[in-house]
């Protein structure tokens, strides 16, 4: 059996010794250094105000139904070149994604995809600076998650300016869809992109992709898993001594395994957990029955747009709208008008409510939908209003601008006796989390177990942050003796001229 384990753990070391190095190396840049994102707050800060001139603007049904198109989202905003638009996005049904489309919010007439151009005087528009060139792109190392396939093809705009701004601008819904600086690329292709095997010419591929890092971290836990076994083997079991090995570097191999072993075993297993090999877990969002029920009865809206804006002029003195959005939930539709650090509701399906401005969805709609989200006669066993998080909803750094935006507060939780919940914004009309109780297994085997990421710790970010540093560096001095091992075994002659 003990020769069996050596065998498995020695080629297997040999073998991953550098990829874990290396994954141990990049975690710690990517604790730091995120993925690119342009964050809402950022998206908003390069729009420019609603401005709806005389004779504008059509609804969002009334302008589609002109284009000939069908819709499932709809934002009116303004174009770069100062006219007001719906970016509709269309269903192009099951052989086709959906794809956004710009559509002339005065006319109806649907708009072609931007040129390059037009693509820099977007740019220029958002950002303040002067456009150096455009790059035509289906997809590059920041936009190769499938999140972007509505937008594309984009054009990579490269701005003015000391930092190496570039801005990625969809020429199917005419806006700016994320940003990157030279030093965010730097770190990340020395953090994220080595860290998740994420480049472009396979990361493109998901289902190939998710395979290669699962069948890269099976091994993996089981390299760990055979190290800890022998390492607790040799300690309790050798009765002459506990570190058996005269050899430097097998002598501090076997040291940095018995401090290190577990973390390693424990980080990459919870890796191998966050890509939900074979779908282990269930999916975190609405089954398409629940979504149907969340929208509920299609409807129509009645309330031009420059009604809701006007509304929102009158009600609130210096208002600034940047763009409205129209949002069905329960049968119900609203426009959710958006300003630069505030929102307004107005309701859309009732011209006599026009003047009604609320800052959410009401009460009676939120608990009412989510009382009949899993049919009638499934209905929750409690649903409440939730102003604090719990250890499933939570941020890891609340307060901040990313938790107000992923993960806000209030919201409202419905809970089901099979051990489901829901959690749902009422300031932008959606579910945001679906959690059941293979949901919370992952949550523990991910995030908990890969980041740290508990409650206790959270509380205390300076506590996590040193231990991650810790472990980390542990880590790394453990691969550092695994590839020092595996190099002397595989060139045996070079090692026995050297000291041991």
């Amino acid at each position: 059996m003990k020769r069996a384990l050596i065998f498995v753990h020695k080629w297997l070391g040999i073998s991953l010794a550098l990829l874990f190095l290396m994954w141990f190396v990049t975690g710690i840049v990517l604790y730091y250094v995120p993925f690119p994102n342009l964050s809402q707050a950022e998206r908003r800060s390069g729009l420019q105000p609603l401005a709806l001139g005389a004779g504008c603007c059509l609804t969002a049904e009334a302008a589609a139904g002109r284009a000939g198109l069908s819709f499932t989202e709809a934002r009116l905003g303004m174009a770069g070149s100062g006219e007001p638009v719906w970016r509709l996005l269309v269903d192009a049904g099951q052989a086709k994604a959906a794809r956004w489309q710009v559509v002339d919010a005065r006319t109806g007439t649907a708009k072609a995809p931007l040129g390059a151009g037009q693509a820099m005087k977007v740019a220029e528009a958002f950002s303040g600076r002067r456009a150096l060139g455009a790059e035509a792109l289906a997809r590059d190392q920041w936009t190769v998650p499938q999140a972007f396939d509505p937008y594309r093809p984009l054009f990579k705009v490269s701005l003015e300016g000391d930092d190496g701004l570039e801005l990625y601008v969809s020429s199917a819904a005419a806006e700016v869809v994320r940003d990157t600086r030279r030093s965010e690329r730097f770190w990340n292709w020395i953090g994220a992109v080595p860290h998740w095997i994420y480049p472009t010419v396979l990361r493109q591929f998901p289902q190939a992709w998710n395979q290669v890092v699962v069948w890269l971290s099976i091994p993996g836990v089981v390299l760990a898993a055979t190290g800890l076994a022998l390492g607790i083997w040799q300690l309790f079991l050798n009765r002459t001594r506990w570190i058996p090995y005269r050899k430097f570097w097998m002598r501090w191999h076997h040291i940095a395994g018995l401090v290190a072993a577990v973390f390693t075993l424990t980080w990459i297993f919870s890796g191998l957990m966050s890509m939900n090999p074979y779908g282990v877990f269930s999916p975190r969002g609405l089954s398409a029955a629940e979504r149907e029920r969340w929208l509920g009865p299609s409807r129509d809206a009645v309330l031009a747009p420059p009604l809701a804006l006007a509304a929102v002029s009158a009600g609130k003195a210096g208002a600034q709208p940047l763009e409205l959005e129209r949002i069905r939930v329960d049968g119900q539709v609203w426009y959710r008008i958006q300003g630069t650090d505030r929102r307004w509701w107005v309701r859309a399906d009732d011209a006599s409510a026009a003047s009604t401005l609320a800052p959410a969805l009401p009460e009676p709609l939120m608990s009412g939908v989510l009382r009949q989200l899993r049919g009638a006669d499934r209905p929750p066993s409690s649903v409440e209003r939730m102003d604090r998080y719990d250890d499933v909803y939570y941020a890891k750094n609340p307060g901040s601008a990313e938790a107000s935006e992923a993960r806000p507060l209030p919201v409202w939780r419905a809970h089901w006796s099979d051990g489901t919940d829901l959690y749902a914004d009422p300031a932008s009309g959606r579910v945001l989390l679906r959690v059941d109780p293979s949901g919370r297994w992952q949550r523990f085997m991910y995030q908990g177990l890969h980041s740290l990421d508990f409650e206790p710790l959270r509380e205390r970010p300076w506590l996590r942050e040193a231990l991650v540093l810790i472990l980390s560096a542990l880590g790394i001095a453990l691969c550092v003796t695994s590839c020092v091992v595996g190099w002397r075994a595989l060139a045996p002659k070079a090692a026995s001229r050297k000291t041991n």
